[in-house]
């Protein structure tokens, strides 16, 4: 072997570069890394990269049939089994309360009305289930929200009215398929019939509080009427009138007015109490003349003498000069304390 030449078979580039010595790698270039000599050039020459979830995966058996699970194609049936069985759950059993009712239609028309329990239906879309509460008291507040709600009087007034309708669901089926929108129709109604009601009283008797009862079933007794007529499903318990007072632009108005309303009220209670005072005193006289009426018939001049020592009695009574009769001399009594004190 020449000087030259390389004991791998190659040659000496020629620039100088010395021999490798026995047992070591050859010398390359100064940027390539260190070859692996157990590697073919092919596997040498392709760059290493991190592993990836994919890898991951497949060397612990999740994608490629490994021993650590099941093969993908094995897992996707099972799945797609248990999505199918929840499905098949959630749509076909139905669990009701004591008051519950549920509407059952196939295809799109109606079919049963199922009750409390368990109960099994068709899947969705082959049967559709409508849950309600039957039964149950339902409340009503009108207005809604704190609003004011002006109605007129029969006497042209406007009065601040809120009321409240308490009504419950009988028919399940009437009301879902007879009465529109539910509960907002009885809301419409009982608006359309408290306004009619309130236009046959007048505003003091609204407002006062009076005859409140027979507004409350002249409304309950109309709303009834007409939700029978269509054939609603829905039963009235009552209805309630919660608020009547005046408009609020008029409200210091309608103060000055309770306030006179309140000073009359006093001033007829004290002339009643003058006159029932005074009255008393009347027939109390009265009483005492037909007394001494009865006297005077019997005795005349014992009566009329007696008369009149009372009447001088309580005449003279508190003056502080005495005349005697029959003389021509007068008592004069002594000046008090008070005197003395005038005359300074």
């Amino acid at each position: 072997m020449s000087r030259g030449d390389s004991p791998w078979g190659g040659e000496n580039d020629g620039q100088g570069q010395a021999d490798a010595a026995p047992g070591e790698m050859p010398p390359t270039g100064a940027d390539e890394p260190p070859r692996n000599p157990w590697l073919s050039p092919d596997e040498a020459s392709t760059p290493r990269r991190s592993a990836g979830i994919e890898d991951i995966l497949r060397s612990r058996g999740g994608g490629g049939g490994g021993k650590g699970g099941l093969p993908s194609g094995r897992l996707l049936p099972w799945l797609g089994l248990a999505l199918g069985l929840a499905w098949l759950a959630s749509t076909s059993l139905h669990f009701l309360a004591q008051d519950e009712r549920a509407l059952v239609t196939t295809l799109g028309r109606y079919s049963d009305t199922i009750g409390p329990g368990l109960n099994v239906t068709l899947p969705w879309p082959l049967q559709s289930v409508e849950q309600r509460e039957v039964g149950k008291g339902i409340i009503t507040a009108l207005p809604d929200k704190e609003a004011e709600t002006l109605m007129l009087t029969r006497d042209g007034e406007l009065v601040n009215l809120s009321f409240q309708v308490r009504w419950r669901i009988n028919d399940l089926r009437a009301y879902i398929y007879n009465l529109a929108d539910g509960e907002n129709a009885v809301r419409r109604l009982a608006d359309a019939q408290m306004r009619a009601t309130v236009a046959e009283f007048d505003f003091a008797t609204i407002t006062a509080g009076k005859r409140q009862a027979e507004l409350q079933s002249r409304v309950t007794a109309r709303m009834q009427r007409v939700l029978d007529a269509w054939r609603s499903g829905v039963s009235l318990s009552g209805v309630e009138v919660t608020r009547t007072i005046p408009p609020v632009k008029l409200a210091k108005t309608f103060e000055r007015i309770d306030a006179a309303a309140a000073g009359a009220d006093k001033n007829q209670e004290n002339a009643r109490t003058w006159r029932d005072e005074h009255l008393k005193n009347a027939r109390a006289e009265a009483r005492d003349f037909q007394l001494i009426y009865g006297e005077y018939k019997l005795a005349p001049e014992v009566t009329r003498q007696r008369m009149y020592y009372e009447t001088m009695a309580r005449v003279l009574g508190n003056n502080d000069k005495v005349i005697l009769g029959g003389s021509a001399g007068a008592t004069i009594p002594p000046p008090g304390p008070d005197a003395a004190k005038g005359g300074r």
